[in-house]
């Protein structure tokens, strides 16, 4: 070996150490970027290994890669680069324009796109749920409200995704409303229209990089709904901006989203958050269990006498608008919905002058579930005014209704036989989600691609396979999907998502499995689900 040879390996090795020791040290002096990877990191594995070596080993690297020390800061920076390129380092987060950040539910915006539909039983149960809660606080003397939060990409759509073309107008949270108030049903209170006029008058009501919008965009949702109460005679009207002071949270304000992709400590935060100091010094909170965090069951005494009791079931957008409401009523009882979207105990127990649902417009379908939270049962004359809007047999042909799945015809038929499995292809989710009278809800979601600069055609369609055969629904393959042309580093990629509902009047008990298909050259191909999907 030449003296130039030995100089070049021993470079190398230098090289390589000095590297690891930098991975090693360098966080001791460079501060980590928060990150939120919503998961347990995994721990370090046990000595002796109780399962083998091999097993002990597959945990030791698992710890050792959660646990590196540099990690948080190759996971920040690789998500901010990904980020300039308009591509996203989770599959929570979508990159839109001009670096916004938008959640991802795994219906890639469908709530607002006007993907996630009702077939007309549901509805039916739905409206039937929110009168049976209703009429139960009327005939205790109280009022009950539905209130809907926008999500980020209705109120600025400019700013989604490319291949994110606005608001559907016929989305859920504008149907559901309209469907309530002409049947009589009960109070959904949308909060777009408020929300998007201080949008346009120039305030911040959103920010980049969080799911939840402003203080501005809580004031104007808090603005309407009181009018809306005062108009009733049931409380106060909103107070003036000015009452509230404005509070600097610095980089340590809401960013769920930046935090997911670990970019915070490299993007400019801009949250504007209000309180009420006053209110906040008066106010005196009871927790009705051993649960201490925002999300427990909780009382907060305002410190006002004389003013209606106000019973709360809420997600994470009433932490802005809470601080609005407090000098309004005596009493706020506080209830997160992952403990229920009806809580008839608390109802009871406090017996509320005013009883509100905030949910979120992606959470509005299953927040009257009567599977998930039982209500009171509607009176006849309730049932009788749904059933007169929703039409003969209760469905509800004025509100967007699931495709059907039904077997398949003959060419259906043939092209299923036909199609071949598909190389580059993922059915990432598939439910199955069983009714009471033998129904069925079916969703999927997903990719499938020829990876050719053309697809042959995006039309396609998804199956069940189950105990008495297939039934299939339509379904286009051409929603944007800039990761998977990004991953197999083909353009022709992009144009391959779906997402599929389905309503399935009639489900045999057992085992489905779920498949797509779409059109490739002169045929077909096809891609299977690995979910075992069973109804009982």
């Amino acid at each position: 070996m030449t003296l130039a040879s030995r100089l070049h390996w021993r470079l190398l090795v230098g090289t390589i150490l000095v590297l690891m020791a930098a991975a090693w040290l360098a966080p001791l002096w460079v501060r980590a970027p928060d990150i939120q990877e919503n998961r347990v990191l995994a721990a370090a594995p046990r000595w002796p290994p109780r399962h083998g070596l091999k097993a002990y080993r597959l945990r030791a690297d698992a710890y050792v890669a959660d646990h590196f020390p540099a990690r948080p800061h190759l996971i920040g920076l690789l998500n901010r680069l990904r980020m300039l390129a308009g591509v996203s380092g989770s599959s929570s987060v979508i990159v839109g324009r001009d670096g916004w950040l938008f959640y991802d539910d795994k219906t890639h915006l469908g709530a607002a796109r006007g993907d996630v539909q009702m077939p007309g039983p549901e509805v039916r149960r739905w409206l039937g749920a929110l009168a049976g809660r209703t009429e139960y606080l009327q005939a205790r003397g109280g009022t009950y409200l539905v209130v809907v939060p926008p999500v980020k990409e209705v109120i600025y759509p400019q700013h989604g995704p490319v291949w994110y073309h606005g608001p559907d107008a016929d989305r859920l949270a504008l149907a559901l409303p309209r469907l309530a108030q002409a049947s009589g049903a009960g109070e959904v209170v949308y909060l777009y229209d408020p929300v998007a006029r201080a949008t346009r008058a120039g305030q911040k009501t959103y920010s980049l990089h969080d799911t939840h919008w402003t203080s501005y965009g809580a004031y104007a949702a808090y603005v309407a709904l009181m009018d809306r109460l005062h108009a009733k005679g049931l409380t106060e009207g909103p107070r003036p901006l000015s009452d509230f002071q404005r509070v600097d949270l610095g980089r340590r304000g809401p960013r769920d989203m930046a935090l997911m992709l670990g970019v915070s400590s490299f993007v400019d935060l801009d949250y504007p958050h209000f309180d009420d100091h006053a209110a906040e010094a008066r106010k005196r909170t009871t927790f009705l269990g051993p649960k201490t965090d925002w999300t427990a069951p909780q009382v907060v005494d305002t410190g006002q006498v004389g003013k209606p009791v106000l019973l709360l079931n809420r997600d994470s957008f009433s932490n802005e608008i809470l601080p609005f409401m407090l000098s309004h009523f005596s009493r706020i009882v506080l209830a997160h919905n992952q403990d229920g979207f009806w809580r008839q105990d608390l109802v009871d127990r406090f017996r509320p002058g005013i009883a509100i649902m905030e949910v979120i417009e992606p959470g509005l379908r299953v927040s009257l579930d009567e599977n998930d939270s039982p209500s009171p049962k509607p009176s006849q004359a309730a049932q009788v005014r749904i059933d007169h809007v929703l039409g003969t047999a209760g469905l509800a042909s004025a509100a967007p209704v699931m495709p059907n799945l039904t077997p398949p015809d003959a060419a259906t038929a043939a092209a299923i036989a036909a199609a071949k499995p598909a190389a580059n292809c993922h059915l990432e989710i598939a439910t199955l989600t069983p009714g009471q009278n033998g129904e069925a809800s079916f969703t999927g979601s997903g990719w499938i691609s020829e990876l050719i600069p053309k697809p042959t055609s995006p039309m396609g369609f998804m199956s069940l396979t189950g105990p008495r055969g297939v039934l299939v629904g339509p379904v286009r393959a051409d929603i944007p999907r800039p990761d998977v042309a990004s991953a197999y580093k083909n353009p022709g990629g992009r144009l391959s998502g779906f997402v599929g509902a389905y309503f399935v009047r009639s489900l045999a008990p057992g085992v489905y499995t779920p498949a797509v298909y779409r059109r490739a050259g002169a045929g077909w191909i096809t891609c299977k689900g690995d979910q075992q999907l069973v109804a009982p």
